[in-house]
């Protein structure tokens, strides 16, 4: 590590860009380097924010850069129906990755670049991790380039996008849309959902061209006999996979909330969501208002909530989960397990017992909660090995 002690604003811009000539000589790469104040009191008068502390500054580089050419567009549909464009490029070397292809994000971002098909683009990676484009380069156009226009119908299912007021993306409402129904799947049986194991992505996908799966509700009309036919499916494989997703239907009430994809609840308002309610359905018959009296939930959750349970196919596959075993009751804190009930706790840093999520847990169920961050609100903070800014915070509390 290059170090340098610098007594003046002057000495430190100039050790800044001497290390920047110096970056392309590194037996590493670098996107920057951290500005510190040494001195410890200097250090606690300055303090610290939710986030970082003030005494400390990371100055980034200039992105790298590099020249290629608009090859084409593909759109992708995504498990909430966003329709977004990604560029194709002919391959190009930025920070030692080779880059060929960079979302676009919208419509409106491909009409603000003025970007065509054919086009000569410089590109970079934001933070010498993310690629984009910075600009067409218009000045060498050729005549030949083609304007992008963007798809009135699902790529995929070939229904009428839509682009909600507003909002900059366009989106397949079609809830039986192939490419929604394969991601919402991966969604449902993900680490933070569902948490079926052995279910990758890539099962998910195969299984779903086999037409073995073909919403959520099927994953738990797999059994051995399909799987016996699937190369690559011993015994023991089929036994984890059947295992995992018989015990998935013990899953908490929250995990099955967040792992629906509904737009906007993550697993915070999973959380409370499930804390409010008894039952999955009471959900269904919440206004926005009763809604918004939650925490977390504000205008856009609200209406999201409500759209997702006023939905007749929704309803549904829910009904069709609880038939099969799914846990759709709220297991609200009783006389018995509510040691922690109103204290409210966080957890930073690496817990050298349990993972992070296990603490979580624990404490949800003795009737504690969980806060995202360090506030007047918190009662307690449980710190792992390398806590950070949560532990300043909180002590300044």
């Amino acid at each position: 590590k290059k170090k340098k002690v610098g007594h003046c604003a002057e000495a430190i811009i100039k050790y800044v860009n001497e290390l920047a000539t110096l970056r392309d000589t590194l037996p590493v790469e670098i996107d920057g380097m951290v500005i510190k104040g040494n001195d410890i009191d200097l250090q606690e008068r300055l303090g610290m924010t939710s986030h970082q502390p003030r005494w400390a500054v990371a100055f980034k580089f200039k992105a790298r850069q590099a020249t290629s050419t608009l090859l084409g567009i593909e759109f992708q549909v995504g498990r909430t129906g966003a329709v977004t464009p990604v560029a194709k490029i002919a391959p190009a070397q930025v920070s030692g990755v080779t880059v060929t292809s960079i979302s676009i994000h919208n419509e409106d971002y491909i009409k603000e670049k003025d970007l065509r098909i054919g086009d000569q683009i410089l590109i970079e990676r934001s933070g010498d991790v993310i690629p984009q484009i910075v600009k067409s380069m218009t000045e060498l156009r050729t005549g030949q380039e083609k304007i992008i226009v963007f798809p009135i119908n699902c790529p995929v299912c070939k229904d009428v996008l839509v682009r909600p007021e507003g909002e900059a993306v366009w989106r397949c409402v079609n809830i039986d849309c192939e490419a929604q129904v394969a991601e919402r799947i991966i969604h449902f049986v993900s680490k933070d959902a569902m948490d079926i194991r052995s279910m990758g992505e890539a099962n998910v996908r195969q299984f779903y061209a086999m037409g073995f799966i073909k919403d959520v509700p099927s994953l738990y009309d797999l059994n051995a006999d399909m799987l016996h036919k699937i190369e690559g499916f011993g015994e023991k494989s089929i036994t984890n996979l059947l295992e995992a997703i018989e015990a998935s239907k013990q899953q908490p009430l929250h995990r099955l909330i967040y792992g629906l994809g509904i737009r906007y609840v993550g697993e915070t308002t999973a959380k409370t969501l499930a804390q409010t309610i008894s039952d999955i359905f009471d959900l269904a018959e919440m206004d926005e208002e009763r809604l918004k009296q939650m925490d977390d939930v504000g205008v856009k959750v609200a209406d999201s909530i409500t759209k997702f349970f006023a939905n007749k196919d929704n309803i549904a596959m829910l009904k069709k989960l609880e038939a099969m075993g799914l846990q759709m009751q709220s297991h609200k804190t009783t006389s018995a397990s509510s040691e922690l009930a109103g204290q409210t706790f966080l957890f930073t840093g690496t817990m050298n017992k349990l993972k992070r999520s296990e603490a979580e847990e624990l404490a949800e169920s003795k009737g504690g909660k969980i806060l995202t961050g360090v506030s007047n609100k918190l009662n307690y903070l449980v710190v792992g090995d390398d806590a950070g800014s949560k532990l300043e915070k909180a002590k300044k509390i």
